[in-house]
């Protein structure tokens, strides 16, 4: 299956679906928030992205076999840096 290329926006907003959809209990994922994806050289798997969820919340190993799945599935588009600047000046402003 070919993957998909998606801005970081895009690829965030579809993890946050997964989570929410396939949470182990309705729900549970609710209030989950996770990163924009972290552009990088692809690997041997031709994965281009990495998400940083980190933490002490017990649903950790949940969420990062869900961002995990997005990385086989989708591809960041070239534009991520752009999204990413823009993002901080919405942030910023």
């Amino acid at each position: 299956m070919e993957k998909q290329t998606f801005t970081a926006e895009q690829i965030r907003q579809e993890v946050l679906g997964r989570l929410n959809q396939r949470a182990p209990v309705p729900g549970e994922h609710s209030e989950t928030s996770v990163p924009l994806p972290i552009a990088h050289l692809p690997d041997a798997e031709e994965r281009n992205w990495d998400m940083k969820h980190e933490g002490q919340d017990p649903r950790t190993g949940y969420v990062r076999r869900v961002i995990d799945e997005a990385r086989r599935d989708f591809l960041l588009s070239d534009s991520a840096e752009r999204d990413e600047i823009l993002g901080d000046s919405f942030a910023h402003g």
